[in-house]
């Protein structure tokens, strides 16, 4: 590339190499990037395009203990079954809400996923040592 023909992808603006992320990440500017992130459902802020993340059924979360957690006691679900029902999640059936059109039994197990051009989740952050029970 020569640096003036470095343009953003969806508004066509001058792009710094230096804002560009790694890997095989489309050329967009922050801005842009920014608008098509996802957002956390837990804490509300973006997920950034490259960054690892938990995904289900349309939801996302931060691959983090204080995000991907059940709703009502906190309990971090990294690595482990969780209960999808009414756009939250659960650890159990006695956390769930009862749903009588549902059956009890443990959902998906979760994982982060990771975009095509990686990264981690900081060292750490990724739960399922057992010391947040």
């Amino acid at each position: 590339w020569h640096l003036r023909h470095l343009r953003c992808l969806e508004c066509e603006g001058a792009l710094d190499p230096q804002s560009l992320p790694g890997g095989e990440g489309q050329p967009l500017c922050p801005p842009c990037r920014a608008r098509r992130a996802h957002l956390c459902d837990t804490c509300g802020d973006p997920i950034e395009l490259q960054d690892p993340h938990v995904t289900h059924r349309g939801q996302h979360w931060h691959p983090l203990p204080g995000c991907f957690r059940c709703a009502p006691c906190g309990r971090p679900l990294l690595g482990r079954p969780f209960l999808p029902r009414g756009g939250q999640i659960f650890c159990s059936p006695r956390c769930a809400p009862s749903n009588d059109n549902n059956n009890n039994s443990p959902g998906p197990r979760s994982a982060p996923r990771r975009r095509s051009w990686g990264g981690a989740p900081p060292a750490g952050e990724a739960g399922g040592t057992g010391r947040d029970w």
